[in-house]
């Protein structure tokens, strides 16, 4: 019964004109606040797994120092016993100027390893877009697309390295593949190169590892140390700053975004109090009928309710659709104002990442709706403020 009176109040064909135009607005507010923030997280969840994934894929899981005074033959022992352990690769990093015949010294980072050991380890000879992952010779070199383009050079051509401290058997190396990881800076200064190059190989930079579940990297650092006192970093602690840089976004995004559906609750208080002056004879008559005021306030925070349910809904319905339909959308807008919101060279992305997790929607359907039920309190208990002998001009 309740309900049905709070429809009919609130739907009413008799309602003022502008009451009925601030509930649409009230419930479009909603939508249009819900629809956004779900669209928002689901593209920012779609970046952080792209972002994570294409890290995952180039980069260590674990490094190993050596600090830890590890051997080798100690680390191979570790990794038989540890089934977590997949492979690992030396590697001796190094920070040189590189230099072309059409550009000079140009910064960046060597990391001298062995082919064999670094294929099982990482997912370099996965992404390779030009010649092919060999490392087998002193002068084979593999460096990024990025760096490429800045050097002019393509795959057969010869690069040279600065050798200031002696670290290299010969200064110039010929370029056996160029990669493009996905992830524009390490594209422009990462470079890989044969430890058969270095003068020395008795020292290392660090170990790295590659795990059966990259996800287990804290545990199985930790593990590490404990069992075998190896001191250890993973890729939560080396990327722990781009990771909550994306997550502090994500939550100052969602704080932005609620404004829009706490402005669309105070269109709820409006559009409610106004009908509850433009219905006071209305509740006069249920009051002299006998209902009773938690009734009558039940009735108005219903109507809030309904304002909610369906503004709510709507956004959750247009919010996954636009999660879905994003890259259609970018792109017509890209093509209508002839601008690149997404820069390829950039990003690398086909697609613009898309991830909707219910997560997202349980919180925001339950904040949104807690913001709208605060938000009819007050018409709620004017309502029951009603005079009946007034309102009936008895």
């Amino acid at each position: 019964m309740n309900f049905l009176i709070a429809y009919r109040l609130l739907f009413s064909r008799y309602n003022l004109s502008f009451i009925s135009v601030i509930s649409k607005v009230s419930i479009f507010g909603l939508m249009l606040g819900v629809g956004i923030l779900i669209t928002v997280l689901s593209v920012m969840n779609g970046f952080e797994k792209e972002l994570r994934e294409k890290i995952l894929s180039f980069t260590s899981h674990i490094n190993i120092y050596p600090s830890s005074q590890v051997s080798v033959e100690k680390l191979g022992k570790i990794i038989n016993v540890n089934k977590s352990i997949q492979s690992y690769s030396i590697v001796h990093r190094n920070e040189v100027l590189s230099s072309s015949g059409d550009a000079k010294n140009i910064p960046v980072i060597v990391h001298n390893v062995n082919h064999h050991l670094e294929n099982k380890t990482s997912e370099i000879s996965n992404i390779i877009i030009d010649g092919e992952f060999r490392l087998l010779n002193p002068e084979d070199i593999i460096i990024g697309n990025v760096l490429a383009n800045n050097l002019s050079v393509n795959v057969g051509d010869t690069i040279e390295l600065s050798n200031y401290n002696n670290i290299y058997k010969q200064e110039f190396f010929k370029i056996s593949g160029i990669f493009d990881s996905g992830i524009y800076e390490y594209n422009q200064r990462f470079v890989y190169g044969s430890d058969l190059a270095l003068t020395s190989t008795d020292s290392y930079t660090y170990i790295k590892l590659k795990l059966s579940d990259p996800l287990d990297a804290v545990n199985t650092s930790k593990d590490l140390f404990t069992e075998h006192g190896i001191i250890s970093s993973n890729w939560t602690e080396t990327h722990n700053a781009l990771f909550q840089a994306i997550g502090n976004e994500k939550r100052v995004m969602f704080i932005i975004l609620m404004l829009i559906i706490a402005i669309t609750s105070f269109n709820i208080i409006s559009s409610l109090s106004l009908l509850v002056l433009n219905k006071q004879k209305d509740i006069a008559i249920l009051m002299s009928l006998g209902f009773s005021k938690i009734t009558i306030q039940s009735i108005f925070l219903i109507q809030g309710v309904m304002i909610g349910i369906f503004g709510i809904s709507l956004g959750i319905l247009l919010g996954i659709l636009l999660s879905s339909n994003i890259n259609e959308i970018v792109v017509s807008l890209e093509n209508l104002f002839n601008i690149s919101l997404i820069a390829p060279d950039i990003y690398h992305l086909d697609l613009i990442p898309s991830i909707v997790l219910m997560s997202d929607i349980y919180k925001i359907t339950f904040i949104s709706f807690l913001m709208v039920l605060l938000s009819s309190i007050y018409p709620a208990i004017k309502a029951i403020n009603v005079n009946p002998s007034q309102s009936l001009n008895l």
